[in-house]
């Protein structure tokens, strides 16, 4: 610590690279710190309380200050990899377990059914152990799915041949700057549409790039779907500003938010739909967009979930509220549909 106090700089050593460093120490509260959830995804929980229990201080290391050999962004790949890859058998209870999770999975299953007609061809970017692709397979539509992690693609294969579905259902495993050759080697060259829904859009460090290789692989009236976790959270940031926890109301609004501010264990971007457009106006066209989980509490604070029929009717009304300007922007997530545009523009 008194090195640190003395030169905050310090050097990261990684297999893809050697970073220069801003360092600093943080407090951490006890072996459920979520700081330690990385650890535990990766060690597990028995591994971190040996390791780590009585333990009140670590660095921080802010590794995106210099690069002197290798890239950034392959840092971010390798954690995505090796998270979903720890919890690939686990990850439909975690979505199937939480209400919330389910709700969101069934408004954008309903979304891209109505979208994506029975015998057409998508692409789908991150497709998890495939909750939405099994469901678009059954519906009849052909799928690419991709995705970072090969073991939710494992279990997605073994769920598709199960059910019958393996002439529906395809995977590749790549990341996304490997999107473009991957599909073609796979045998694939133009798709109907392509989605992407409740996550990869967040963690993903080259959009300007996958949104450039997403357009050239789409027909040229093809459809994109982004379920993107949402920068403007009217639940979260009212509930946590009446609770005195301001640093949790407005932690969205600085990107990547960090681990201990989110839900999730890995960090993540927040996105409104104007700090998307950046990255996809130049490719695709919006035409509409969903907020969903607006009135309904994030799937982290279930808790205040109503029950019985007032559950039914505060999920009707959070629909109704989606198509409405504002509230479709303030929910905690939001599904934007946009179609390719005919020539990129500069």
């Amino acid at each position: 610590m008194s090195n640190l106090r003395a030169n905050s700089k310090a050097k990261l050593y990684t297999e893809t690279g050697i970073f220069t460093c801003n360092a600093k120490t943080r407090r951490i509260n006890g072996a459920d710190d979520p700081v330690l959830l990385v650890f535990t995804r990766k060690y597990g929980r028995e591994v971190v309380n040996d390791r780590y229990r009585g333990q009140g201080t670590y660095v921080e290391l802010d590794w995106t200050a210099a690069a002197e050999t290798g890239n950034p962004d392959d840092i971010i790949y390798d954690d995505l990899q090796a998270a979903f890859d720890g919890v690939a058998e686990q990850y439909d209870q975690h979505i199937l377990g939480n209400p919330i999770n389910t709700w969101l999975r069934n408004v954008s299953i309903s979304t891209l059914q109505q979208l994506f007609r029975p015998g057409s061809t998508v692409l789908e970017i991150g497709c998890g152990t495939g909750t939405e692709t099994l469901k678009l397979a059954r519906h009849g539509v052909k799928v690419l799915a991709c995705d970072i992690s090969g073991k939710m693609l494992e279990v997605l294969e073994r769920k598709a041949k199960l059910e019958g579905l393996d002439d529906r259902v395809f995977t590749l495993h790549c990341r996304a700057d490997g999107l473009k050759k991957g599909v073609h080697s796979s045998g694939f060259d133009k798709f109907d549409g392509a989605y992407s829904t409740y996550g990869a859009i967040n963690t993903e460090p080259r959009l300007d790039d996958l949104f450039r290789d997403l357009h050239d692989l789409l027909k040229e009236d093809g459809i994109l779907v982004l379920g993107v976790w949402n920068k403007y959270c009217l639940y979260e940031t009212l509930g946590y500003l009446f609770r005195g926890r301001p640093d949790l109301a407005f932690a969205r609004l600085r990107n990547p938010v960090p681990i201990g501010r989110s839900r999730f264990c890995v960090a993540s971007n927040a996105y409104s739909i104007a700090s998307l457009g950046k990255h996809v106006a130049s490719f695709f066209k919006l035409e509409s967009i969903l907020g969903v989980v607006i009135i309904l509490p994030p799937s982290n604070l279930t808790r205040y979930l109503p029950r019985g029929r007032w559950l039914t009717f505060f999920k009707r009304l959070d629909l109704r509220l989606g198509r409405i300007f504002p509230f479709n922007r303030l929910g905690d997530h939001f599904l934007a549909v946009y179609t390719a545009r005919g020539e990129i523009q500069n």
